[in-house]
This record gives structure tokens, C-alpha cells and sequence, in this order.
């Protein structure tokens, strides 16, 4: 068999299921569940890798999951002898937003699908399907991990530090924690999906770059008094937020914006009582930027201006940094290689190239891109705009068969001839942190520690 015919073979796999794969995510989209709460999904995308006939491991990081997919025997060529075995890994985020106003929310917790983490669980499903089900990974020289990760949106950050007290996690998001737990330990490379609002058609965006982001607490406490008799005497909480948040919106004009920064939060606790001087405000806040020198003086700065609103009024102040992402870069490389076999599924119209564009969003995909090759591209499929009010998918095919497709393709191309070209990819790769132990160590620097 030549590796066109191989190829045409997974991608035909993805078409005949295409019926099953949106019954799939319409499934997955109707049982909503947020980061480390994600029982349910994980069960149901366990039960689709097992009909592949493969061995799922779960209760990684408590609700995550992975299946390998072993290719056959001989798995590298005579160039490559001795060499270490590819493994590639295809990926999906089990969790959802909260956003208990929208339809289709769960009506006890408020979880909603607002961000499309269900069309990716379905596309590693559909990869799946084309590969393992058939059986043509047999056909490869290399093999293919599943995985269905936890915790990549930032929500409930009180519940999340709560399990790290109890020692059930020591990171708050789920890829800090494959990696912490040695998951990722024999992967090469990542193949990641996200469906992109305002595109109802089939589409492909490929090469985005996203802003690091660190996630911080602040508590800010005064002293109660009555609001009306004698507020003189009280210490108020909720105007050195206030005070906080007028001097944070002051930096805003002295940002650059190579830098792309983007700075945001709620007040999650304003006081008990309308009528006593708040003595106790929380607040949660992002500070983002496009690369680690900015985000580090950014969030300096931010800090600075948090510790004056508070100094101003006369209150103490505390600001725990919860998490970080680093800035996401993804591999090039490996985008040539999934653009290719975008353009060739999709056409060249409806298949772009764009490198060097930036998101202003985050992800903890970038824990990942920082030590392999990685790639997350977008996908048509919906209407509006992720986390907002308006998103939503209008083509199921768009959102839950196309990306499958390419990525089953891409594949092949990579783990093809003694996965000439996935090696070429692994060596040509520098990574931006050196070692895992590197990571863990910058990811416990920013993991619920009191900011200096």
C-alpha cells in the first residue's frame, strides 16, 4: 500500500463516520462538566477509545485519559535503526466555561460547552476511528496516543487550590499535571484542535500564537464600621478595589502593542452587607502579554498599582499567584506538514496559513509547546465568539468531522517510511525550556504562592 492510499483510507474512515462522530459531539456538548469535575466526559470518551479496541488509562490528574495506539513491529526504518520510537500524541481538553445564563447550561452547576472543548474530544475520537478502529496504524511506523486532558479554562479558582491543599493535584491546570505525572514523558509531539467562532463553513486556520497569562487572587481587608452612623471609623475594602482597579486602568496607555497585553478580573466577593463598611474584598485577575519579558514587567507593574489602591484607603492587601501559562509558539514544522494535508482536504481557499498572527487568549497548551512540537490549529463550524454569549455550532461536520480528517492524513504522512518526517520535525525542534524539570520548576514559582 502506498501512503497516498493509506491516507485516502483514514480520511474515508472519518467520512463514513461522520454521522456517528456528530451524534458524538452533540453528546459530549450536552454533558458539560468544569476542570477536575469531568467524570462524565471522561467515561464517555473512555467507552469511544475502547470500542477502537484500545486500552484506556484513566484517572490521570483525576479525570484524564489516555490510549495508545501501537503502529506495527518494525517501527523504524534501516536509516533510522536504533532510534527511538515515535509517538505521537493527539489531544482534547475534557472541561467547559461557566456560563449558567446561557441555553444549555447545566442547570445545577452553570457549565456550557462555550468554548468548543467538546469538538476537540470529538476530533481525537474521529482521529481515533480513522487509525486504530480500521486498524491502519499497523500500517505505521510510529504510534498514537489519545488523550483527554482536565482544567484548561481558568474558572473556580477556590476549588482548584483546594484540591492542591488536600495534595490531589499540585497544579491547577491539566497539562502542568501530565507532565508533573510523567504522562507526556514518551510523546514526541502534539496534535492539538479548537473550533473558531464567526466561520460557519469548513475552514482551517493554522499557526496562531497566543499571550502567556498569569492568574492571580488578591484579598484586600479593612475594617468593619456602619456604613451610616460612623464610617469614619472603618477601613473599606471595596474602595481599595476600587481604587485598585482605577490605578491598574491607568497603565493601560503605556503598554505597547508589540506586547499584545491584556489585563482583566471581577470582584468575587464586594462585602456581606449594604449597610457595614466592607472588611474583607476578593478579587480574581489575568494579566496577559505575548512573550515572558513583558508579561514578568507587566504583571510587576500591575502589582505595584494593586498595593497603591490599597495604600491609599489605609487597607492590607495580599496577591496569590494562582497559575502561568507561558506564551504559546507553535511548531512550524509540523503546521507545514498539517497545511499540506488541510489544503488538500479543504482546498487552498478555505486552508490558511498564518504564522506569525497573534491571539490575544492563552492557553496551557503552551506548557506542552514550550518542550515539543506542537500544534493547535483552528476550525470552521460555528457562529460568535468562544466564551461569549453568541457562540455557537451551525455545521457539525465542519466542527466534528473535517479536523479529524486532516489530522488522520497529517499522520500519516508523519509516521510514513520510518517516520522519516516526524524525526526530521523532533530534531530540527528547539525547545523554549530545556527539560521537564525546567517547567515544573517555573510552574511551581507561580503556583499559589504570595507575589513578591
Amino acid at each position: 500500500m502506498t501512503k497516498e492510499q493509506l491516507k485516502a483510507l483514514a480520511v474515508q474512515a472519518v467520512e463514513d463516520a461522520k454521522d456517528e462522530l456528530i451524534a458524538i459531539g452533540r453528546h459530549l456538548q450536552s454533558i458539560p462538566e468544569t476542570g477536575y469535575h469531568e467524570v462524565k466526559t471522561s467515561s464517555y470518551m473512555a467507552e469511544q477509545l475502547q470500542k477502537c479496541g484500545l486500552t484506556v488509562t484513566t484517572g490521570l490528574a483525576l479525570t484524564g485519559l489516555c490510549a495508545k495506539a501501537e503502529g506495527r513491529e518494525a517501527a523504524v526504518s534501516e536509516s533510522a535503526a536504533g532510534s527511538q520510537r515515535i509517538n505521537i500524541g493527539v489531544m482534547g481538553e475534557l472541561d467547559s466555561l461557566v456560563m449558567p445564563n446561557r441555553k444549555g447550561a447545566d442547570p445545577v452547576t452553570g457549565a456550557f460547552h462555550g468554548c468548543g472543548h467538546h469538538a476537540q474530544l470529538t476530533t481525537v475520537i474521529g482521529t481515533a476511528f480513522a487509525l486504530a478502529r480500521t486498524g491502519l496504524v499497523k500500517e505505521l511506523d510510529g504510534d498514537v496516543t489519545f488523550f483527554g486532558v482536565p482544567a484548561e479554562e481558568s474558572v473556580e479558582a477556590e476549588y482548584r487550590k483546594e484540591l492542591v491543599r488536600e495534595g490531589k493535584i499540585r497544579f491547577t491546570t491539566g497539562k502542568a499535571e501530565f507532565i508533573r505525572l510523567g504522562v507526556m514523558d514518551d510523546v514526541d509531539m502534539v496534535f492539538m484542535s479548537h473550533v473558531m467562532g464567526n466561520e460557519p463553513a469548513p475552514h482551517s486556520w493554522i499557526g496562531h500564537n497566543w499571550n502567556g497569562v498569569i492568574n492571580k487572587s488578591i484579598r484586600f481587608t479593612g475594617k468593619a464600621a456602619h456604613a451610616g452612623l460612623a464610617p469614619w471609623d472603618g477601613i473599606n475594602a471595596l474602595q481599595a478595589a476600587v481604587e485598585a482597579i482605577n490605578h491598574v486602568n491607568a497603565l493601560r496607555v503605556t503598554f505597547r502593542e508589540e506586547d499584545h497585553v491584556r489585563i482583566h478580573f471581577i470582584i468575587t466577593k464586594g462585602g456581606s452587607s449594604s449597610n457595614v463598611i466592607p472588611d474583607d474584598v476578593r478579587m480574581e485577575m489575568g494579566v496577559r502579554a505575548a512573550s515572558v519579558s513583558a508579561l514578568t514587567e507587566v504583571n510587576r507593574r500591575v502589582n505595584e498599582a494593586i498595593r497603591l489602591g490599597a495604600q491609599v484607603v489605609g487597607a492590607g492587601v495580599e496577591i496569590i499567584e494562582d497559575n502561568f501559562y507561558l506564551p504559546c509558539i507553535q511548531s512550524r514544522d509540523l503546521g507545514e506538514v498539517y497545511h499540506r494535508n488541510a489544503t488538500a482536504i479543504l482546498g487552498p481557499e478555505a486552508a490558511e496559513n498564518v504564522f506569525g498572527s497573534f491571539r490575544g487568549s492563552s492557553t496551557d497548551s503552551s506548557a506542552l509547546a514550550s518542550l515539543m512540537p506542537l500544534i493547535h490549529p483552528y476550525f470552521g463550524g460555528a457562529v460568535g465568539s468562544p466564551h461569549g454569549a453568541d457562540f455557537e455550532i451551525v455545521n457539525e461536520y465542519a466542527a466534528y468531522v473535517v479536523p479529524a480528517k486532516i489530522a488522520a492524513a497529517a499522520i500519516v504522512d508523519l509516521l510514513w517510511d520510518g517516520a522519516k518526517e516526524a524525526r526530521r520535525i523532533k530534531e530540527a525542534f528547539t525547545p523554549a525550556i530545556k527539560s521537564k524539570e525546567e517547567f515544573l520548576a517555573i510552574a511551581e514559582r507561580y503556583s499559589d504562592r504570595k507575589a513578591e
